[in-house]
């Protein structure tokens, strides 16, 4: 049941009702964003525009203190064309006050880059982070991957599309109501079109592919092939509950770890919400959930 604090700080929330080209809604959304990104925590450090490799960049939020600190990789949502490290700076800096080496990745967007773009910018980031995150005091034997929405998407795939040695990396998975397997989702909410035309757009298209396990990783489950999953739904999202819970049931057919926790009553997106009660006590199960696993 959503508390009535929750209630409140939701219903005062601007609307996102996207316009224009790429460019304006690009520049929509960020605009939007700034209302989540403010009283940043205290880091140690945030170094920008981190350059992976050619056309690929980061932010890395750096803890306090010295000491190996565990790694987590986090992929932004935005339905893979919208987004970016400034617009989810607070998330990021939250998960380096909790101690953890946090890159957050500015992976390529559609429609200029669709897929497989944005899978292999995150799948370079897990043999990236376990060779460069010494730079920052980061333990690289030691790393989760996480995303919301469309990244959570992309964290997902960038597991089960890498070689065994990469996946062998990756000791957990912080997954916040993703879109596992798209062909589903599209047919859930046809009533949609901006859904649609996100899910069509990472495609070039070309919606056969939403039946290729690396565009919709649900298909892609088999024994061992994940790390311990901390799955997260929004009970009031009708995009990409169901999503969740069906990752959950793969994941139990095969007998792979995983939590699942639902926020019941909260919309999809809340994890930027910082001031909902719902946010903060996802947050306390999923750090409990990562010092258990990283």
């Amino acid at each position: 049941m959503i508390s009535e604090h929750d209630r409140q700080i939701l219903s005062q929330l601007p609307a996102w009702n996207p316009t224009g080209d790429i460019v304006a809604q690009r520049r929509a959304w960020e605009e939007l964003a700034t209302v989540y990104n403010h009283d940043l925590p205290a880091i140690g450090g945030l170094e920008q525009n981190v350059e992976l490799r050619s056309g690929l960049r980061a932010d890395v939020a750096v803890p306090k203190g010295a000491g190996r600190h565990p790694v987590v990789i986090y992929l932004h949502g935005g339905g893979w064309a919208f987004g970016s490290p400034t617009s989810f700076r607070k998330l990021g800096m939250q998960f380096a006050e909790a101690g953890y080496l946090t890159i957050i990745l500015d992976y390529r967007l559609a429609p200029e880059h669709p897929f497989p773009a944005a899978l292999e910018d995150s799948m370079f980031a897990i043999g990236w982070a376990a060779d460069n995150a010494r730079r920052w005091n980061g333990d690289g034997r030691r790393i989760a991957i996480g995303g919301d929405s469309a990244g959570a998407n992309l964290a997902v795939s960038a597991i089960t599309s890498s070689a065994a040695d990469l996946r062998s990396l990756v000791r957990g998975a912080a997954l916040f109501y993703g879109a596992y397997d798209l062909k589903a989702t599209a047919e859930r909410n046809r009533s949609l079109p901006g859904l649609q035309e996100q899910l069509s757009t990472y495609v070039s298209g070309n919606k056969d592919l939403w039946d290729d396990p690396r565009v919709s990783p649900l298909k892609a489950v088999a024994p061992g092939i994940l790390p311990p999953c901390f799955i997260l739904g929004a009970g009031d999202d009708s995009w990409c509950l169901a999503d969740s819970l069906a990752l959950a049931q793969a994941l139990s057919a095969v007998a792979s770890p995983y939590e699942l926790h639902v926020m019941e009553g909260i919309p999809h997106g809340f994890m930027q919400m910082s001031t909902l009660e719902s946010f903060r006590a996802a947050m306390r199960l999923m750090w409990e959930f990562l010092a258990r696993n990283v």
